[in-house]
């Protein structure tokens, strides 16, 4: 499809008609969802209800037809970034924004890639923002969007659990909190709390660093194509609840996660020859079954191997788990 194919703003809303001919892409993939409902995303910015966001700028990730921008906007943002990578949309999103009076500025960046965040500490976006102050929820920015549904929403949720841990992407700007509208099989497994047997990695991440709250769910007709989503609201802890060294704390997830349906007491020793020898030092029963720990007890387990003199020196031999 040529860019002059594509359909441009109006302010007609489309219906699940005109987004299949006009919007869709044509290939063997699930297209990516949008809202396309506006009164379910007015109801869910209602619900979130966040002060003060007269001062507040927006970066939204995959707004597609721009329901939630138009939200952000109404309801008093005094700057929208709106990162949408696929063109059709982007040039729907960029009439948007010329209606907007400057308030919604439409960015083919996707959310996806790491150089955006590089980016967006840019001058001309969100660097003099930064506030490194993490007692307090920053003030002037917030983080939200669409994801995807798929491995590739699950990966950009996952990432940016471990970006609050790590102080990385968004959050080398402060304490920003999120608001997210994420697919429900999605949303299941990131509010997965022990015993549940969907709980994962990503899990545990978001139980050690981040306060979540159901927001709003929509009926599967709000969206385009059909499905339920969730907005949740995310704001990270003051303080993460992993107090070990990040590449233990994963390296030990990694390895224990591997069968949740068996106790600490077998799993300890996938992490290394005499690995076992922690098991005493623990405040809690070892016996423990590894789907059943709280993000507080497999961060004492990788205190407790980090402290362990003859535990193996090379975690990692390639990327990070959640890549």
């Amino acid at each position: 499809m040529s860019k002059s194919k594509f359909t441009s703003f109006s302010n007609k809303f489309p219906t699940l008609a005109e987004w299949n001919k006009n919007f869709r892409h044509r290939s063997s993939t699930a297209p990516r969802a949008t809202l396309g409902n506006q009164k379910i995303a007015a109801l869910g910015f209602k619900q979130l209800n966040l002060p003060n966001v007269k001062d507040m700028t927006a970066v939204e990730i995959y707004p597609g037809l721009g329901a939630w921008t138009s939200v952000l906007k109404e309801n008093g943002f005094k700057r929208v970034l709106a990162l949408e990578p696929v063109p059709s949309y982007n040039k729907w999103i960029t009439g948007l924004s010329e209606q907007s009076n400057g308030v919604i500025e439409a960015l083919k960046k996707d959310g996806y890639e790491w150089e955006t965040y590089m980016d967006l500490r840019q001058p001309e976006y969100l660097g003099p923002l930064e506030d490194k102050d993490w007692t307090h929820v920053h003030p002037r920015i917030l983080f939200t969007g669409t994801l995807p549904k798929g491995s590739r929403g699950e990966q950009l949720l996952a990432q940016f659990a471990t970006c609050i841990v790590n102080k990385m992407a968004m959050h080398t700007l402060g304490r920003v909190q999120m608001a997210f509208w994420m697919p429900d099989t999605l949303y299941q497994k990131f509010v997965a709390p022990p015993k549940n047997h969907i709980r994962c990695k990503m899990s545990v991440i978001a139980e050690a660093c981040a306060d979540v709250k159901l927001v709003c769910s929509t009926e599967p007709e709000d969206m385009y194509p059909h499905g339920q989503y969730h907005l949740l609201h995310i704001v990270p802890f003051a303080e993460s609840n992993i107090k070990s060294q990040w590449d233990v704390f994963e390296y030990v997830l990694k390895h224990l996660f591997v069968m949740q349906k068996q106790p600490l007491t077998h799993m300890v020793k996938t992490l290394g020859p005499g690995a076992d020898i922690i098991l005493g030092r623990l405040s809690f029963d070892p016996n423990i079954l590894i789907g059943e720990m709280t993000a507080v007890q497999l961060d004492e387990v990788a205190r407790k191997f980090d402290q362990w003199p003859l535990r193996p020196r090379v975690l990692f031999e390639d990327a990070s788990v959640f890549t």
